[in-house]
C-alpha cells in the first residue's frame, strides 16, 4: 500500500487508508497529545546522543539512541500527516507554500 519512495500526498493517503483499517481515532486533541508525546520521545534521544557522544565508550550507546531517534521522527511524522488528514490540509503544497516564503524572509534573532 505505501510505495518505497513515498511523496507526501502518499503519505497522506496511506495514512487515511491506515485510519481507516485499523479504527483509528480522528479526535484532534488525542492526536495533539498522541504527536507531543512522540517529541518528548525524540527529546529524550536527542539527549542520549549529546550525553554519549563525545565519550568513545559509548559508541553503541549513541548507535542505539539513533535507531530509536529515526523510529520516533517517523512516529512524530506520521502524526503530523494525520493531523493534516484531519483537518482537509494537502501537507505537501503546505510545505512548498511554506518554505518559498522562507526563503525570501528576513531571519531576526
Amino acid at each position: 500500500m505505501l510505495k518505497e519512495q513515498p511523496t507526501l500526498r502518499d503519505c497522506q493517503e496511506f495514512h487515511e487508508w491506515l485510519d481507516k483499517e485499523k479504527g483509528f481515532s480522528r479526535e484532534l486533541p488525542l492526536n495533539v497529545m498522541l504527536l507531543v508525546e512522540e517529541v518528548g520521545e525524540v527529546a529524550k534521544e536527542i539527549r542520549r546522543i549529546e550525553y554519549a557522544i563525545s565519550d568513545p565508550q559509548k559508541v553503541h550507546v549513541v548507535e542505539k539512541a539513533r535507531d530509536h531517534l529515526r523510529e520516533e521522527l517517523a512516529d512524530c511524522l506520521a502524526y503530523i500527516v494525520k493531523l493534516a488528514n484531519y483537518t482537509n490540509i494537502d501537507l505537501e503544497q503546505a510545505y512548498v507554500e511554506k518554505m518559498r516564503y522562507n526563503i525570501q524572509r528576513e531571519w531576526v534573532e
